[in-house]
């Protein structure tokens, strides 16, 4: 069990950053008449994510 916590927070954390960056992109997208900024928050959200997840299980494995 202790193994898998890890890795179900990077997870978490990575879906997390994506949807968030996608929200942030459909809002901004909106407000601003600009469609593009919703694959830029997705892809912002992306790199986050996966950065945050990286981290993470960078963290548990020392």
């Amino acid at each position: 069990m202790r193994v898998v916590l890890p890795v179900l927070f990077a997870g978490g954390s990575f879906a997390g950053a994506a949807i968030l960056g996608l929200l942030l992109g459909v809002v901004a997208g909106e407000r601003l008449s600009a469609p593009l900024l919703v694959p830029t928050g997705l892809t912002l959200g992306l790199i986050v994510g996966a950065y945050a997840a990286f981290r993470l299980l960078a963290k548990s494995m020392e």
